[in-house]
């Protein structure tokens, strides 16, 4: 492998021992290990949440990362750990609920397997804490050479969510809100090209989100509009995010995760 780097990322926060635990048995497996946090705040239990930012982050990191991924409501259960290997040479370890659905789809698979070798584990494994005692030393395992198939059986499929698809005529364009970051911007599942070919920047639009209608500017970024001013605009994920300058859209209208926003022109009379 041509890469220690192990990144993780989970909803477990930072209060608690966990992500000390998660690091400490990486380490004490590969003393070596280059370990990222990419972040311990998803909310909690968002699968969705953390599929999203997985996509979103992966380019950011070379080729034979090692991801781990703990968000994880069903641990203990009878759902599986696997490992997924994409085409471009990415490692991703994580319960199978659905967290890898877009890396897969955007990636592509090469290898996948369930984790299944004790050997690759701590000697006992919490039921409970899946991440510390499966995820984490197979993760090191993996930095220092071990191949993929030596963790388990080969799987021909991970489980996938079903997430919402943007629409698009000559009049509007309809999809839904993806994330929310701690400045109350509004990330999208519209990507550039469908709100390029639809507006063009500098143009005003009315947005229809939370039960309120919008006027927003199409800018390239927070400057080009006033202070307090609304505007939509392709975010470094390149996708269409909605904010106010200087201000927390989502908790001003009450936006969450999962709520349905459609663009429309504005009309000139």
């Amino acid at each position: 492998m041509s890469s220690s780097i192990i990144a993780l990322l989970s909803d477990l926060g930072k209060k608690d021992y966990f992500i000390g635990a998660i690091k400490g048995t990486i380490l004490s497996v590969n003393p070596d290990a280059k370990i990222v946090d990419i972040t311990h705040e998803v909310p909690k239990y968002d699968v969705r949440g953390a599929a999203l930012i997985l996509a979103q982050v992966v380019k950011a990191f070379p080729e034979g990362t090692i991801f781990i991924t703990v968000v994880d409501p069903g641990v203990g259960t009878e759902r599986k750990c696997v490992l997924l290997k994409t085409k471009n040479d990415l490692f991703f370890i994580a319960p199978d609920n659905g967290v890898l659905t877009l890396v897969a789809e955007q990636l592509g698979v090469a290898e996948l397997y369930e984790i299944t070798n004790r050997d690759l584990m701590m000697s006992e494994v919490s039921p409970t804490f899946h991440g510390r005692d499966i995820m984490a030393p197979v993760a090191a395992h993996l930095s220092l050479g071990v191949k993929p198939r030596e963790v388990g059986p080969e799987l021909k499929g991970i489980k996938l969510l079903k997430l919402p698809l943007p629409t698009a005529t000559e009049t509007e364009l309809r999809g839904h809100i993806m994330s929310v970051d701690d400045f109350g911007n509004l990330a999208t599942n519209i990507d550039a090209s469908k709100i390029s070919k639809f507006a063009r920047v500098g143009e005003n639009l009315a947005v229809a989100v939370a039960s309120k209608v919008l006027t927003v500017k199409f800018a390239r970024t927070f400057g080009e509009v006033r202070l307090g001013g609304y505007l939509c605009y392709i975010g470094s994920s390149g996708m269409l995010e909605l904010a106010k300058n200087m201000g927390n859209l989502a908790g001003e209208l009450k936006i969450k995760i999962g709520d349905e926003l459609i663009i429309r022109k504005i009309l000139m009379t």
